[in-house]
C-alpha cells in the first residue's frame, strides 16, 4: 500500500534541468571548454560535492568547475526571475490529488534548502509538503539511497510505503536501493530501459501518477 509519495525536483516538478542544460553550455563557451550534453545529463541528480569530481573527471580542469557552476546558476537565476518557475505538467493536480486521498508528500532534492524552498513558493505549492529533504542533509547523495530513507522516516512511514517520482537515473538508482515503488517520469534523458530494473512504473506526465495510485491500491484490495 502507498501511504506517502517523495518527490524528486529539478526536471520532474519544474522544467529546471532544461535552463540547467542551457547555462552549462553557455558556461562552456564562456571559459572555453566543450561541456557534452552526456557530461550535463551524468550530473542529473547528483550533489554538489560529486559533480564537481565529476566536471573534473570530464573536463580535465577541475579548477575551473567554480566558474562554470556561477555561470550555469546565473543564466537558470536569471530566466526565472524574468519569466518565473517553469512548472512541470501535472504538479499541482497530483498534489490536490494527494492531499485529497490523505497521502502526505515529501521533496526529497540534491538542490540546496533554500534555494528548493524559494522554488516551492514560487510555484505556490509549499502548502502541499509536509516534509523536505535537501542538498547534503541526509549524508551521500543520489544515487545513494539515503535521501529517499530519510524523507519517509521524516513522514513516518518505511520507504517500502512509499512511492517515488523520479526523472534521472541516477535518482532512480536511488530510489530502488531505498525499497521504494519507483516510477519515472521522463525529462531530458529517455527513461532507462526497462530490463535494467530501476523502475516499476513508467508516466509520460505527472498527470499520469493518480492513476498509477488508484491501481495499485485495486492491486492490493484484490488480494
Amino acid at each position: 500500500m502507498i501511504r506517502g509519495v517523495l518527490f524528486d525536483m529539478d526536471g520532474l516538478m519544474f522544467d529546471t534541468e532544461a535552463l540547467g542544460l542551457k547555462g552549462w553550455k553557455a558556461a562552456g563557451r564562456k571559459i572555453g571548454i566543450e561541456i557534452t550534453d552526456d557530461m550535463i545529463a551524468s550530473f542529473r541528480g547528483l550533489g554538489s560535492s560529486e559533480k564537481r569530481k565529476r566536471f573534473g573527471q570530464v573536463t580535465g580542469k577541475p579548477e575551473l568547475y567554480e566558474a562554470a557552476l556561477a555561470i550555469r546558476t546565473n543564466y537558470g537565476d536569471e530566466w526565472i526571475r524574468d519569466n518565473g518557475i517553469p512548472i512541470k505538467p501535472g504538479l499541482k493536480q497530483l498534489l490536490v490529488f494527494l492531499r485529497d486521498a490523505g497521502i502526505p508528500a515529501a521533496l526529497a532534492t540534491s538542490t540546496e534548502r533554500e534555494k528548493a524552498v524559494s522554488y516551492l513558493k514560487l510555484a505556490g505549492v509549499g502548502e502541499y509538503f509536509s516534509a523536505a529533504v535537501c542538498g547534503k542533509e541526509a549524508g551521500p547523495s543520489k544515487p545513494e539511497p539515503d535521501i529517499f530513507l530519510k524523507a519517509a522516516e521524516k513522514l513516518g512511514l518505511s520507504a517500502s510505503e512509499c512511492m517515488v517520482l523520479e526523472d534521472s537515473e541516477n535518482g532512480l538508482r536511488a530510489a530502488r536501493a531505498a525499497g521504494c515503488t519507483v516510477v519515472v517520469v521522463p525529462d531530458l534523458s529517455p527513461a532507462p530501459a526497462e530490463e535494467k530494473g530501476l523502475w516499476d512504473w513508467r508516466a509520460d506526465t505527472l498527470s499520469d501518477v493518480p492513476e498509477i495510485i488508484r491501481k495499485l491500491r485495486r492491486r492490493n484490495h484484490s488480494v
